[in-house]
């Protein structure tokens, strides 16, 4: 048996950065996150209680709701983007109760029609620079300016745009542009004024030997540590709503923080994480369906309480002589839900039509787990609330 894990941006529920709110208590919403617009996927299911029949709903513009009215406010929602027959589906199960979470975010794949052309103009000064825009979850890198102008794909959408422009041979920022509620419905340009150019900001302090760095939060827009150089947000331009996000990693363990206040410090216990092979215990096939047996992860954090478990089931695919892995359903569990499934996960028997050709195979492959613990709710950390911070550790089965 194998096992597997979800990377930052894999988890497919998390980091999308606005979480809408339902006042109705059985109500869960659905978002469907395509690099920070909301459009709606291929097929979403969903079921309420252990045993409900599996629903299709309808959203629009990326949002879906459903009442839950199982006495003990579980429910399960199954996704699938599918739209090109050149490439394997996405597909993800989500399974929880009421009282952990009540938004479940999608992050899914764009499609070319999700994008348009948006050509950058800056000041002659820096016509012989490079520049690097971000919007929403959207990262165009260290593209060099031909004539002060570059033109750039870029998803449409509203929200903050960042430029920042460097020097093409240090890469060192020299400037940095914001450009609030910018409005992208289509190809169009953008001119940045001389005066609109901000000097950079000093870089926040960083340990080095806790290799913590600090990605960018301004509104839906993502400025990622890496392309940062861990440069603050310019202090003349921060609004209330903008914050950084902190994030440790080691190899096997992720860690993150929201905030505004830099630089951070881990949380005790993060870095001695070990692996948790125990976790799940057996795997089987029942009915031709993936049967998982777990043995609850009690937190070794003070704390820091267990939110949810994400594992992929994957195929074994053959290519001459070799025989490999390929990920084809991405699955998250809370506590919540497996208590109530006795601990045993039986991949759901879906019996829709329209779910016929998603389901697993029955020789599947588990190649790693990953566990989330945290002190906030899923809730909270859907919607990268200011302090809300959280760990994954990984464990790999062979």
């Amino acid at each position: 048996m194998y096992v597997i894990l979800a990377t930052f941006f894999t988890v497919f529920f998390l980091y999308s950065c606005t979480s809408p709110t339902t006042t109705n208590s059985k109500e869960v919403t659905i978002v469907v996150d395509r690099t920070g617009v909301n459009r709606n996927a291929t097929l979403i299911l969903a079921q309420d209680g252990l045993n409900g029949d599996w629903e299709e709903l309808t959203g629009s513009g990326g949002i879906y709701k459903f009442t839950v009215d199982d006495p003990n406010g579980v429910y399960s929602v199954a996704a699938v983007d599918d739209p090109n027959p050149d490439y394997e589906p996405q597909i993800q199960l989500f399974h929880s109760t009421l009282a952990e979470a009540r938004t479940v975010n999608l992050e899914l794949w764009t499609d070319d029609s999700d994008f348009a052309t948006l050509t950058v103009n800056v000041p002659t000064e820096y016509a012989t620079s490079n520049i690097s825009v971000f919007f929403l979850k959207h990262h165009a890198p260290n593209y060099q300016l031909d004539g002060a102008s570059v033109s750039l794909q870029m998803p449409k959408g509203k929200g903050t745009l960042v430029a920042i422009i460097s020097d093409r041979d240090l890469w060192s920022p020299l400037k940095v542009y914001i450009k609030r509620d910018f409005n992208f419905p289509d190809s169009s340009s953008l001119t940045i004024p001389l005066s609109d150019l901000i000097d950079p900001e000093e870089l926040i302090g960083t340990d080095e030997d806790n290799n913590i760095h600090y990605s960018w939060v301004l509104d839906k827009t993502l400025v990622p540590a890496h392309m940062s150089g861990d440069m603050k947000i310019p202090e003349g331009m921060m609004i209330s709503t903008d914050k950084y996000k902190a994030e440790y990693y080691n190899g096997n363990i992720s860690w993150w923080k929201v905030t505004r206040d830099v630089p951070v410090t881990i949380k005790a216990g993060v870095k001695e994480l070990e692996p948790a092979t125990t976790t799940i215990t057996a795997t089987a096939v029942e009915n031709n369906l993936p049967k998982i047996t777990f043995s609850p992860y009690v937190s070794t954090i003070s704390d820091y309480s267990t939110r949810y478990y994400n594992f992929d089931i994957s195929k074994k695919v053959t290519i001459e002589d070799y025989t490999y892995p390929t990920e084809t359903h991405t699955i998250t569990l809370t506590p919540g839900y497996l208590e109530a499934a006795g601990n045993v996960y039986m991949f759901p028997d879906i019996d829709l039509a329209s779910w016929e050709e998603y389901k697993p195979t029955d020789d599947y492959v588990i190649q790693s787990l990953g566990i989330c613990l945290s002190p906030n709710t899923i809730d909270e950390m859907n919607s990268l609330k200011l302090g809300s911070e959280w760990a994954i550790f990984y464990s790999y089965l062979d």
